[in-house]
């Protein structure tokens, strides 16, 4: 049985050189000397001149089929204790079901002085957040994203507090003191996640599918940000992918089984691997 390769967008060292491989029936040597010999002032701009070069849909085809070829790592970030951290291992990471938050919310926010005067109106604030929809709609959905580094050093208020929908219940019922509460709960976890390629690619397109996108003259998602990494590598060959701190999210519907999850770290325990 073939193992299938897991790439992880933060380590650009260890795809770009397989990536470069697939682009060369398209991407020509002349091609690739161009852009080694131009500066850019913005990472964008390394795949306009990149199109500008090639056939830009036989370009996106062939990244399109190298990522459906292989695992892409996604990440999940949030507050979790010890026996939580063993049910997700155990069980995979679950939807968010609103009202099965409850107890925990209570326990997280009942050390707080004013607990017992808004305690009467947790069931109804869980349920305007979770099944209508207040600030958005989280129900039923399971977030990663493409970047650690960006859930670390970018957007990390999951890391510091949890859940989307905690601090919105939280901050609600008990302000700014209730969603700092949540941050005494559980510890800060990275959730590491190989995804199949197809599913991703799936799961970055939530609302507009790859060929809407294509038809509006847009390049895909996941495939616009390994390309414009890639393309900007081989002008800025001392580049690194990490940096960028991207915010690609991608949305699933379904448990995250528990033969995808690759591990899940405490925030003390992060570091950037190396190939």
């Amino acid at each position: 049985m073939r193992l299938i390769e897991t790439v992880d967008f933060d380590n650009i060292d260890c795809w770009a050189p397989n990536l470069t491989v697939v682009l060369r029936s398209v991407v020509t040597d002349s091609v690739i000397e161009r852009l080694a010999g131009a500066k850019f002032e913005f990472i964008e701009d390394a795949l306009d001149f990149l199109f500008t070069l090639t056939d830009s849909d036989a370009v996106t085809d062939a990244v399109l089929a190298w990522i459906t070829s292989v695992n892409i790592m996604g990440y999940h970030g949030t507050r979790l204790t010890d026996e939580e951290v063993t049910s997700i291992k155990n069980n995979g990471l679950l939807p968010l079901e609103a009202k099965l938050r409850r107890n925990r919310l209570a326990r997280a926010l009942s050390f707080h002085p004013k607990w017992s005067e808004v305690a009467d109106r947790l069931d109804a604030v869980i349920e305007a957040y979770g099944k209508n929809n207040r600030a958005g709609n989280r129900e039923g959905q399971v977030h990663l994203t493409l970047s650690k580094a960006g859930l670390v050093h970018g957007f990390n208020h999951y890391l510091a507090f949890g859940s989307e929908f905690d601090q919105r219940v939280a901050q609600y019922l008990l302000g700014e003191e209730g969603k700092k509460l949540l941050s005494l709960y559980g510890k800060p976890r990275i959730i590491e996640i190989a995804l199949p390629g197809n599913l991703a690619l799936g799961a970055a397109h939530p609302y507009f599918g790859i060929d809407d996108m294509r038809r509006k003259g847009d390049v895909p998602n996941l495939v616009n940000e390994f390309l414009k990494a890639w393309s900007y590598r081989i002008s800025n060959p001392n580049f690194q992918s990490r940096k960028l701190e991207i915010d690609c999210g991608m949305i699933f519907y379904k448990t995250i089984p528990a033969n995808w999850i690759v591990n899940v770290k405490t925030l003390e325990d992060f570091h950037n691997e190396r190939c």
